[in-house]
């Protein structure tokens, strides 16, 4: 609802197409073949479950290939616990902790003694890492940062969210960003009414009444924000609503870890910093997080360690052989004016936020 010039509340209506299936159906009755070509299409089954339900699975076929960048240029690792043994858990119930919060500004303090030249931290939401900063800068945490790197916020120099110009679109490539460190999983607003139809639609597709909307009951409260009702919808998912919702935070992610390895002779370290990440890679489930990351960074993954030390350690000796190994520049050109702003000041620490995203 929103006012009017009389005072009055009025409504509007919007019309949100909740699934590309009709779409799809059209253009593949028409060609003779189709090739859905990216960088991001994995988890790939959802989609295919989406776009094209009808087609036989000996139609459809998958081709993925490794990254340029030589296994030993990437080093990504589940970092489940701080430097103080606390474990990271940054679900939306939990991360707003101030011992969480402290915890995790105890790891950035190590990992700017560790890591050379830049640093890109991505968190879940703009208020999230307003929340963060307010904290740091009370607890001393920036002032022992800014010791060894210096400090960029958003918007004031970096203009970044996870789905924007940061996560998608702008290159850290080289000293720009030699270790990305993700804070939890970016899941999207469950506040968020369109998401939430679409949820609802594509739990329903491949039922009996397919088409039908599902027997969720949705109160006013729920369009007027309220993320405990969102979230009980997702619960009452038992497979593709719940799938797709999972699949929107890891694309997200994807997207942005993938920012620091621009070019053959690039390297960086990705830390996924949640112990939601971490698991025996034995006992994983189809659903599990980092089955759900490329196979050029899910191949290379420490999924589990013991403690902070041995990431550390880890950290140290791969930075230690990537700068004995002769690197050659790419020089890649800037693509935007902020991007050229951080290649003349980014020394060395920056922050990048997302768009409204919640776990």
């Amino acid at each position: 609802m929103r006012s009017t010039c009389s005072g009055l509340q009025g409504g509007f209506l919007k019309y949100v197409m909740l699934t590309g299936e009709k779409i799809f159906s059209e253009i593949v009755d028409e060609a003779h073949a189709v090739v859905l070509a990216g960088g991001t299409l994995q988890p790939i089954e959802e989609t295919r479950e989406r776009l094209f339900p009808w087609l036989p699975p000996n139609q459809l076929h998958l081709f993925s290939c490794s990254h340029i960048v030589p296994p030993e240029s990437i080093l990504p690792i589940a970092v489940s616990r701080g430097p103080s043994g606390q474990s990271f858990d940054f679900s939306y119930s939990s991360r707003s902790s101030l011992v969480m919060i402290k915890e995790l500004g105890i790891l950035l303090c190590n990992l700017v003694a560790v890591v050379p030249e830049g640093i890109v931290v991505f968190f879940s939401s703009f208020e999230y890492e307003g929340q963060v900063y307010d904290a740091w800068k009370k607890l001393g945490i920036l002032e022992r940062v800014m010791k060894k790197k210096r400090v960029f916020r958003e918007p004031r120099i970096l203009l970044a969210v996870v789905g924007g110009k940061i996560s998608e679109g702008i290159n850290f490539s080289d000293g720009m960003g030699r270790c990305i460190v993700m804070v939890g999983l970016p899941y999207p607003s469950p506040s968020d009414v369109e998401l939430m139809e679409r949820v609802k639609y594509i739990e329903s597709l491949g039922e009996p009444n397919c088409g039908k909307r599902p027997e969720i009951s949705v109160g006013e409260h729920y369009y007027n924000g309220d993320v405990q009702t969102a979230f009980s919808i997702l619960r009452s998912c038992r497979r593709r609503g719940k799938e797709y919702y999972e699949n929107l935070c890891m694309k997200a992610v994807n997207q942005s870890i993938g920012r620091a390895i621009r070019h053959i002779n690039d390297y960086a370290a990705i830390l996924l910093v949640d112990m939601r990440y971490a698991s025996d890679s034995s006992k994983r489930s189809f659903s599990h997080p980092t089955n759900k990351l490329p196979l050029w960074i899910k191949d290379r993954l420490v999924s589990a360690t013991n403690n902070y030390g041995e990431v550390h350690r880890l950290l140290h000796h791969f930075f230690k052989y990537n700068k004995r190994v002769p690197i050659e520049c790419a020089g890649e050109k800037s693509t935007s004016i902020e991007e050229a702003m951080v290649g003349r000041q980014f020394g060395k620490f920056g922050v990048a936020k997302a768009r409204s995203r919640e776990s």
